[in-house]
């Protein structure tokens, strides 16, 4: 049965992303006579002074619910600004709509979002639920997925790779390298100096797909991202403990005040001692950006220097060396350390840029292109189609994968 139009609105609502004509729909329907009675509802429990927020098992997609909800406030401000200035005869949707600004304050923004979604249940689908496997065997054929095993690579600075889960753990041992299993089975390669042994140069190579935990000699762990890399010493110097990155890494510093720690990424400098940090080498953009989570560091580039604090985020261009800052939310600027996408008002090049950095995909044809914009986080899935059922339910995107080829068209 094809979804209603208001099923369509409800889930793009719940992803974070719906356009204005979603949200008319949502107040259309809590117009009708039908709807009066949960309308009563949201706008009784809008007033009441004590609200606790609720205690809810789908917490992650009540707070994407509640993202949207500031986002659509601010909107609607805005708007309302502008019809004082040019001033027009207010609809009953319109009416609703001022009584909902008018009554949020900070302590409400929950219940707001509990009461939409208590409404959102009785949709068949949503976001998080898992898709049935509707595809064909010869969809299942061209299917893309995620590696399962991590096939990274060690290049040494006399030439030698080394593949850390086929070499010899002999051989791995002699240049300082360990395999380590943890109790729930995750994997970490572990850098330690070699006695009698010169301090060479190495290059972790994280493949296209995992995330590489890596433990450097000094105790500091590195979550290395998709097809990035992180050079290093085996063995630090004692005035410092230097690393180049290309692509994206969270660091968990050891601290060492003698010791700083430093980040090359491009023409950008990080400095820190110790402390928990993000670092992304953004080609596209030409820009470093660093997100602070814990403790402090210094960021450099040749024209100028910013010290930063948590929740702090910074950008350096690399064209300039200008630094522009902001304060970000770190939970969605590291959502990728959890297994997520995150998508901030981005239209469909942007999302498959991002997939594209992940799953093994050679070629993308976008055919026809909607006004949708993506906004939110969306899970990783091992298949790439999986990924895909879940972006056509919240858009009018359908994807085809053929021979790691990717086509996006316009639904119907």
């Amino acid at each position: 049965m094809p979804k209603s139009d208001i099923q369509i609105a409800f889930d793009r609502y719940l992803a974070g992303h719906s356009t204005r004509e979603d949200l008319q729909i949502i107040l259309d329907s809590l117009q009708r006579e039908e709807d009066e009675t949960l309308k009563q509802r949201i706008l009784q429990e809008l007033t009441t002074e004590e609200i606790s927020p609720p205690q809810n098992k789908h917490q992650e997609l009540l707070d994407r619910v509640l993202l949207n909800l500031n986002m659509k406030r601010a909107e609607e401000l805005s708007l309302r600004e502008g019809d004082e200035r040019e001033p027009e005869k207010p609809t009953r949707a319109d009416g609703l709509k001022s009584n909902i600004i008018k009554f949020l304050n900070p302590k409400k923004w929950f219940l707001v979002a509990a009461c939409f979604l208590g409404l959102c249940f009785i949709i068949p689908v949503l976001w998080n639920s898992t898709a049935t496997d509707t595809s064909t065997p010869s969809a299942k054929k061209y299917d893309i997925s995620l590696p399962s095993t991590n096939a990274a690579t060690i290049l040494f600075e006399d030439g030698e790779v080394l593949s850390l889960l086929d070499a010899d753990s002999a051989v791995l041992r002699s240049r300082g390298i360990e395999v380590l299993k943890t109790a729930n089975k995750e994997l970490q390669f572990k850098i330690s100096a070699v006695s009698n042994a010169p301090n060479l140069k190495q290059t972790f190579r994280s493949p296209k797909g995992v995330v590489s935990h890596i433990i450097l000699s000094d105790g500091t762990h590195v979550l290395l991202n998709s097809a990035s890399q992180l050079s290093y010493s085996n063995a630090f110097t004692q005035a410092e403990r230097r690393v180049s990155l290309k692509g994206e890494a969270y660091f968990q510093v050891s601290h060492n005040k003698k010791r700083p720690f430093i980040v090359n990424a491009n023409e950008t400098q990080i400095n820190v001692l110790g402390t928990s940090f993000n670092v992304v080498t953004d080609e596209k953009k030409q820009q470093v950006v660093t997100t602070l989570e814990e403790g402090s560091v210094l960021v450099k580039t040749k024209q100028q220097e910013m010290h930063m604090t948590p929740g702090m985020q910074s950008a350096s261009h690399l064209n300039d060396g200008k630094i522009d800052t902001a304060h970000v939310n770190i939970a969605n600027e590291m959502a990728w350390k959890e297994g997520l996408f995150k998508f901030a008002d981005e239209d469909i090049y942007t999302v498959m840029e991002k997939l594209q950095t992940w799953y093994d995909i050679e070629e993308i044809e976008i055919t026809d292109k909607t006004t949708d914009r993506f906004s939110g986080t969306v899970k990783r899935t091992r298949q790439l189609s999986e990924l895909f059922q879940n972006l056509e339910k919240i858009s009018n995107y359908k994807f085809q994968i053929k021979d790691r080829r990717i086509i996006v068209s316009k639904g119907t």
